[in-house]
């Protein structure tokens, strides 16, 4: 008679119904990928949880008792049911759209400028991307991935370091050609200057760790977003201090430049990717995950390249 305990030993279980279904230790240690004794070990821990025998052995095949046929019939059945339920839901899962979390600047000013080269490439892949400046709650929320500015995250587990952010005065070409020789503290004087509110670099500490001296700066013009910033600066009304993550195509198409390339950048907060380690499991989010590092990477290579060219040019003009 069976003493069914209210611990019964799962893992116990499934080895009991693949020894049973395949009949055999060596074919079920191989799909199970554990030892025979391992197998062995687990339903004897079994039989003497039920008090029962599950098995015979007749020469050397091993045969279900009746009372294993019984257990062997539910337990499949059961098994049955979660593996089905189990593809169900993976396959839900890869089906659900890829949902991005972004902050709206680097949304605007990065992301979706080179979006369409991943939809392009993964069309089979339906993304979403929420711009917002909200930290998201992974475990309520159905987002995969989060792009997060800040000076660190809340947790290093998900999260990994993506762009390591400067900021520095960028001007039109016009400005440029009429201020880039001029003695930087005399042009910070006389030159409108630019900046967004949520900018983590101030205009005043950009000249302290420049070690300028500026009394009587110009005027600062504030703006909500670094695009209105930006957008400013390209129109001629002065000089923006501003991300080079989000400067990147500007500088690169010309319609920024560095209005002081001999002197340093300052560093600014990061940009972080946080994902769950078990989101990756879902090929959607691999994807996109491998994609953005490696468009990071080489922006990060041709920004560098493009900032030792200007300094040179400089130097020889």
């Amino acid at each position: 008679m069976m003493h069914l305990s209210s611990r019964l030993p799962l893992k116990a279980i499934v080895y009991f119904e693949a020894v049973a279904r395949l009949r055999t230790l060596t074919r079920a240690s191989e799909e199970l990928s554990v030892s025979s004794s391992a197998i062995s070990q687990q339903i004897k821990l079994l039989e003497n949880s039920l008090g029962i025998a599950l098995f015979r052995r007749v020469k050397r095949n091993l045969v279900l008792t009746e009372d294993g046929e019984r257990l062997f019939k539910a337990t499949s059945e059961a098994l049955s049911i979660i593996r089905r339920t189990e593809r169900q839901i993976s396959r839900r899962m890869q089906q659900r759209p890829l949902m991005v979390r972004v902050a709206p600047s680097f949304g605007t000013l990065w992301l979706t400028k080179r979006l369409p080269d991943f939809i392009r490439a993964n069309p089979d892949i339906d993304i979403r991307v929420d711009a917002t400046s909200e930290l998201t709650d992974f475990d309520k929320e159905q987002v995969d991935i989060e792009i997060r500015y800040g000076r660190e995250t809340i947790d290093r587990q998900s999260s990994q370091l993506l762009v390591e952010d400067t900021v520095l005065p960028l001007c039109n070409q016009e400005i440029y050609s009429h201020f880039a020789y001029r003695d930087p503290v005399e042009v910070l004087q006389s030159i409108s200057l630019i900046q967004s509110v949520k900018s983590d670099v101030s205009w005043e500490r950009w000249m302290v760790e420049n070690g300028l001296n500026v009394d009587n700066a110009a005027r600062i013009q504030q703006f909500d977003r670094s695009a209105m910033a930006i957008f400013m600066a390209q129109e001629g009304l002065g000089v923006t201090l501003e991300s080079t993550t989000l400067t990147h195509d500007a500088i690169v198409d010309g319609s920024l430049r560095p209005l002081f390339p001999m002197l340093k950048p300052v560093r600014n907060a990061s940009y972080w990717m946080i994902c769950p380690s078990h989101h990756l499991s879902r090929r959607p989010v691999h994807e996109f995950r491998a994609w953005l590092l490696e468009e990071v990477a080489r922006d990060k290579a041709a920004l560098t390249e493009l900032q030792d060219q200007m300094f040179r040019i400089h130097t020889l003009e």
